[in-house]
């Protein structure tokens, strides 16, 4: 049996199922996340954008299609990272879609009672995105807040998908499955993955045995109806989902 380093942790700041209630503040600095990790994904503050985490950049693909690389004290509502150095690596040729990426992904991972990084770096012949738009106060729950989201699908693009496949008792804590961010080699473009056809490149992948999570301190999380269950596992459902389709 391949043994790991058990004291591997993904280090996590916030939790999904605050942003399910509507929890969009940033709370955490960049700076602060990036002593967890150099490798990842998360949200901005009010919910603005979708946040590439790799080699240590820290960008935030915005809803009105531009991009930021963020400073160290820029605050961050929810954030997911570590410290990336892959148990294994392997080139995959002509993978039709996203589906047959993480049937790929997850015939690779050691237990799906553990939770495992991706990175798989190569050339897409399209990759669908979306971008979350900013909040403003009230803020609206997940689910409504992402109806306004920007979604683009570009085409013979090159670069790296950074994410997570997390335990499926692990929903509302984290996302349950593969969650994936895109970032083109150029940095300029990137997002939430909702979908990609005929991708060749590298694929790696790390194993976790151990999560560590932040939670906010601020009064509206303190205050915060945060029980999940079925109603907030359709939430995160939605937002992972495809709304052209």
């Amino acid at each position: 049996m391949r043994r790991f380093r058990a004291e591997k942790a993904v280090q996590q700041y916030s939790v999904v199922d605050a942003l399910v209630a509507g929890l969009f503040d940033g709370e955490f600095t960049v700076a602060e996340v990036a002593r967890g990790g150099d490798f990842g994904l998360g949200c901005g503050d009010h919910m603005d954008g979708e946040l590439v985490v790799l080699d240590g950049v820290f960008r935030l693909f915005h809803g009105d299609g531009t991009v930021t690389v963020l400073p160290p004290d820029e605050t961050l509502a929810f954030a997911e990272v570590v410290s990336f150095q892959a148990d294994s690596s392997e080139p995959l040729e002509a993978v039709a879609d996203l589906a047959a990426l993480i049937a790929e992904m997850q015939a690779r991972t050691v237990s799906e009672n553990v939770f495992h990084a991706v990175r798989f770096e190569g050339r897409f012949a399209s990759v669908a995105l979306r971008e979350a738009r900013r909040q403003t106060e009230p803020y609206l729950p997940l689910a409504e807040a992402v109806h306004d989201q920007r979604e683009v699908t570009v085409t013979d693009a090159v670069g790296t998908l950074v994410g997570f496949v997390a335990p499926s008792f692990f929903q509302g804590v984290s996302v349950a499955g593969t969650h994936l961010h895109f970032v083109s080699a150029s940095g300029e473009v990137g997002g939430h993955v909702l979908g990609l056809e005929g991708a060749t490149g590298e694929l790696a992948i790390e194993t976790y045995f151990g999560v560590s999570i932040r939670l906010p301190q601020s009064a509206a999380y303190l205050g915060a109806d945060l029980e999940g269950g079925a109603e907030a596992d359709a939430a995160i459902r939605h937002a992972e989902s495809d709304h052209q389709r």
